[in-house]
């Protein structure tokens, strides 16, 4: 059943191939150097040029999202940036500027994007820390350290997520996504993906009905 299983959540999906390595220019750990983006998703340890148009006291030409996934603007401090559109969060600095700025005009940019990783633990075959682009399932995720294990207890699968410095946790079962009996949902740049292990599995029922409470997911019964 196990070897079923997991043969069924790799052909379920397509792994990203991975960037061709034969004279690719050096890249600095943790950031990659890349075109500007337009409308882009924004994650942590991305570098920002924010303008608010005949305000350049206000316009921030070079920022760092943190690892929290927040940034600091003048007159505005601290807030949460990662997991927005360039746009969402030009419009959301626009709506906090209207205190101090008559009908603010904000436009965002990502100057340099940082390498998005995602790691993968508990009972799979190769568990770590994987690279990823574009846009990655659950199911795409696990595939990436080979799928489950043969002890892996498969609707007890967990993504760790920090959004604006808060923790928060959610329980899926990939046995009926792989079915087609649930959503696969979109696993984001910084997740902790964590399969449960089916001899401990009281231990790991414990620790999801604990955290229900701070869950930003649709939680799996």
């Amino acid at each position: 059943m196990g070897y079923y299983l997991t043969a069924l959540l790799l052909a379920s999906v397509a792994i990203p191939a991975p960037a061709a390595q034969g004279g690719a220019a050096p890249e600095v750990p943790g950031l990659t150097a890349s075109a500007p983006r337009v409308n882009s998703t924004i994650g942590p340890l991305d570098k920002l040029e924010v303008t608010v148009f005949r305000e350049p006291e206000l316009s921030v030409s070079d920022t760092s999202v943190d690892e929290s996934g927040r940034i600091m603007l003048p007159l505005i401090g601290q807030f949460s940036a990662a997991g927005k559109s360039t746009e969402t969060l030009a419009t959301e600095i626009g709506v906090r500027l209207r205190k101090y700025v008559r009908n603010p005009e904000v436009a965002v940019r990502v100057k340099q994007a940082a390498t998005k990783r995602i790691t993968v633990a508990g009972s799979v075959m190769e568990p770590g820390v994987f690279p990823v682009e574009g846009r990655v399932t659950l199911l795409q995720a696990i595939a990436l350290a080979r799928g489950p294990s043969q002890v892996a207890d498969l609707d007890t699968t967990l993504i760790f997520r920090t959004n604006g410095g808060q923790k928060t946790v959610a329980r899926f079962d990939i046995g009926a996504i792989a079915r087609g009996k649930a959503v696969d949902p979109e696993v984001l740049p910084g997740d902790t993906i964590a399969v449960g292990n089916s001899r401990l599995k009281t231990a790991w029922r414990d620790i999801t009905a604990s955290l229900r409470a701070v869950n930003i997911f649709s939680m799996v019964p």
